[in-house]
Order: C-alpha cells, then sequence, then structure tokens
C-alpha cells in the first residue's frame, strides 16, 4: 500500500475544515427543513471524505469495503428506527 502524498492529506484536511465552517455558518439562518437537509449533505461529504482517505477504503480490500459499508447501513437502520420511534409518539 502507497503512502498518498502530503498536499493530498492537507487539501482533504482544508476541505474538512471548509465544510464544518460551513456547516457552523449554517446553523445561524432559520432554512428550515431545506437546512437540516444541507447540514445532513455537507456531513455525508465529510463522512465520504474520511472514509475514502484516511481509512483508505479506496485501497482496501473488497471485504473491507464490504464490512464498511455493512457498518454505514447498520447506522442507517439506526436511524430509521430512532426517527420512527420519534415521529410516532403522542406529545402533550
Amino acid at each position: 500500500m502507497k503512502i498518498a502524498p502530503k498536499y493530498q492529506f492537507t487539501a482533504i484536511w482544508l476541505a474538512l475544515i471548509i465544510l464544518l465552517f460551513a456547516m457552523f455558518g449554517l446553523s445561524y439562518f432559520n432554512l428550515g427543513a431545506i437546512g437540516t437537509a444541507i447540514i445532513l449533505l455537507l456531513a455525508f461529504v465529510q463522512m465520504v471524505l474520511v472514509m475514502s482517505t484516511f481509512m483508505r477504503l479506496r485501497e482496501s480490500t473488497k471485504v473491507i469495503r464490504l464490512v464498511a459499508a455493512a457498518g454505514f447501513v447498520w447506522l442507517l437502520f439506526l436511524f430509521v428506527l430512532v426517527f420512527a420511534d420519534y415521529l410516532t409518539r403522542q406529545w402533550h
């Protein structure tokens, strides 16, 4: 496995920092549901950058990619259950 050049790690780190500040800036505006969707999209982009670069999933074997994908699907499953529970409660 070859080591990526230092400038690539620096560029990814800067992109993560820019996305973080974009999310922080968006939190000050009341955009409603679209604001939540934008912030979740930015978080997803950050997750993909971290997984592909720092976890080296691009160069890993198919089994490791499958395990990472299964973990992500399991996390989505848990979120769906939590949101379903939240939305079906009787709030007084």
